[in-house]
């Protein structure tokens, strides 16, 4: 009930701004990853991961087509402003003349605004399918999922708005193919990051996790026993996206793409140093510096002598790898019961959290408390920071009898003695696994019955 109440807010609103006229919507949910995080940009061995779409939370853009060449978008929350743009404000040539890499690695990131999301998604398209796209359109966001959480309300912009994009001016696309389209997009932004959180938004079905291999960009369907368990987050603080924690993201990027396979390559032995400036990488791998240098010209220039972790991010990658090959395994098997599985499942979910705080270096001291509470509960199977770190959510594997109980506790414990309410500010989210990108049907009721 509150859902639909949100969506017939968000309709009167969407007829203030725009007026009358065909109006469709788009359905992406939250992302919520069980296992794999921080690999889906590893080059240097096979890695994947495990995640599964909200059927709870979700991002919903009303979208019209226009015939004027702008874009322009608002949102249900006034902390994101009104904007627009044009079509050809922000368009790189054709890929016939350049590559979306030279693009977005020789332009300087940015400055932060919500409409970076939109226009990346915007500018991919136009430079992939070049005169193809003429028409813009006007939207409106309405949104469950918390910004700057780990849940990935960022990917969820840029796949809706490539899908607005490609609706508008009537181009096929596989959801598959739109997931990749939409991670490189992102880039626009200024990050390095891979595909995980696209891929799950596009691709997630009820009832199932979502298995993604990074190295070979295979997927597979995992069931995912939904009805006696429940997988709640838990906003701690605002993951910061100003320049100092994209650099620490792009570090762990370049760290993973470029330097380890690098070092890797050279070294006879196997055996990797414990750490390395970029000024060492400039003087002893000058082709893979001239690489970094273009890809991450801002971390160049502003981190050329910093010791760069490399033994620490290689052994995470190495085991969060081998978790998620086991978490999938586990759940196929058919003669373990339920419980045993999820209660197993909730362990691997700790080691990941320990790996990301001790070899990973994501994680928060407000993050570590939210962690300590929530794993204090006897019928927690798991806990562990989501996302890209530094802030965001912390996911929590409990059963559906326990979640009340546990909501609780952390608000008793967490969010109340910062003068919060955790489910009052939507900090809280309860998830079971559901379906990815839709095109709403309202006049079937298909928000109601998915």
């Amino acid at each position: 009930m509150a859902e639909q109440t949100r969506l017939s807010a968000a309709l009167q609103r969407f007829r203030e701004l725009y007026g009358d006229g065909e109006m469709r919507v788009l359905r992406a949910p939250a992302r919520i990853n069980i296992l794999g995080e921080h690999v889906d940009y590893v080059s240097y061995l096979p890695t994947s991961s495990l995640s599964f779409a909200s059927r709870e939370h979700e991002m919903l853009m009303l979208f019209q087509t226009t015939d004027d060449g702008q874009i322009r978008g608002a949102s249900m929350l006034e902390k994101f402003p009104p904007f627009s743009f044009a079509l050809d404000e922000e368009a790189p040539e054709d890929h016939t003349k350049q590559t979306w890499e030279s693009f977005v690695f020789n332009r300087p990131a940015p400055a932060p605004h919500w409409s970076n999301y939109v226009k990346g998604a915007v500018s991919f398209a136009r430079w992939k399918y070049g005169a193809s796209v003429k028409q813009g359109f006007n939207f409106l966001i309405e949104s469950s999922i918390p910004p700057n959480s780990g849940a990935s309300s960022s990917s969820a912009l840029v796949v809706l708005a490539g899908a607005a994009i490609r609706e508008a001016n009537r181009l096929k696309c596989k959801l598959d193919e739109l997931a990749r389209d939409s991670s490189q997009a992102e880039w626009f932004m200024g990050t390095r990051g891979g595909a995980l959180d696209h891929l799950t938004i596009c691709l997630a079905t009820r009832g199932h996790a979502v298995h993604i291999s990074h190295s070979d960009n295979r997927t597979e369907r995992v069931p995912l026993p939904d009805y006696r368990y429940r997988w709640l987050t838990f906003f701690s603080h605002p993951a910061d996206k100003g320049r100092e924690v994209m650099l620490e993201y792009n570090e762990r990027v370049a760290v993973s793409r470029l330097l380890i396979p690098a070092i890797l390559n050279d070294t006879k032995e196997g055996k990797m140093p414990k750490t390395i400036t970029l000024d060492e990488v400039a003087r002893i791998y000058p082709e893979t510096f001239r690489e970094c240098e273009r890809a991450f010209p801002d971390l160049v220039r502003e981190r050329r002598d910093l010791s760069l972790k490399l033994r620490a991010r290689m052994r995470h990658h190495q085991d969060e790898a081998g978790r998620v090959e086991t978490a999938v395994n586990l759940l196929f098997q058919t003669n373990t019961r339920d419980d045993e599985k999820m209660r197993e499942l909730g362990d691997w979910i700790n080691y990941s959290h320990r790996s990301l705080r001790r070899f990973y270096g994501v994680s928060t001291p407000k993050v570590e408390r939210l962690v300590k509470i929530i794993t204090a509960d006897p019928q927690v199977y798991g806990a562990r920071l989501m996302g890209g770190g530094f802030g965001g959510n912390v996911l929590a594997l409990t059963t559906a009898e326990n979640t009340q109980a546990l909501i609780d506790r952390v608000q008793n414990e967490f969010y109340g003695p910062r003068g919060r309410d955790g489910v009052g500010e939507g900090s809280v989210m309860v998830s079971t696994p559901g379906n990815g990108l839709e095109l709403l049907n309202l006049e079937k009721n298909q928000y109601r019955e998915r």
